[in-house]
């Protein structure tokens, strides 16, 4: 796991290239697209990576297709390896050669880049979660939607 800092002007570049409106599908009426353009601008950088902005990938990183999937969770928690990242089921047609997982903590003063799979490895591994079934990490949350989950100790930072 990955520490990043979450300074001024990484929240300006994130506005200025981001609506941060309401998507289709929002869960979070529009408040989770500020975490998710901070995350995908962090990796951007973090990485010097080409910005794509497409409905299918974000970025390209050593000429690999990313699409960047944010995660807010509480400021007073230190992610752990047990946590898992999560994808909607709908979401299975993008067409990106590899996710990459990001925790953003819900004060904005810092994130941590959890790593990447290929999308074809995540969709193999990942276990299917029915909506409305708690999250198995010992925490209350309750899928909203029907999802494919995974441990981010299942991910790594290796692009093949």
């Amino acid at each position: 796991m990955i520490e990043l800092k979450i300074t001024k002007e990484i929240i300006a570049e994130a506005k200025k290239l981001y609506d941060f409106g309401i998507l289709n599908n929002s869960y979070t009426q529009g408040e989770g697209n500020k975490c998710g353009a901070l995350g995908e601008v962090l990796v951007r950088e973090y990485y010097n990576a080409i910005q794509k902005n497409t409905f299918d990938y974000d970025l390209i990183i050593h000429n690999k297709k990313i699409d960047v999937k944010t995660k807010r969770h509480n400021a007073n928690l230190k992610p752990n390896s047990n946590w898992t990242m999560s994808l909607f089921a709908f979401n299975t047609k993008q067409k990106c050669d590899y996710y990459c997982f990001v925790g953003m903590a819900d004060d904005y003063k810092k994130a941590y880049l959890y790593g990447f799979i290929a999308k074809d490895e995540f969709y193999n591994t990942a276990i299917f979660r029915k909506k409305g079934d708690t999250d198995p990490n010992g925490s209350k949350f309750k899928f909203r939607e029907d999802s494919y989950s995974m441990k981010i100790s299942e991910l790594d930072f290796n692009l093949k």
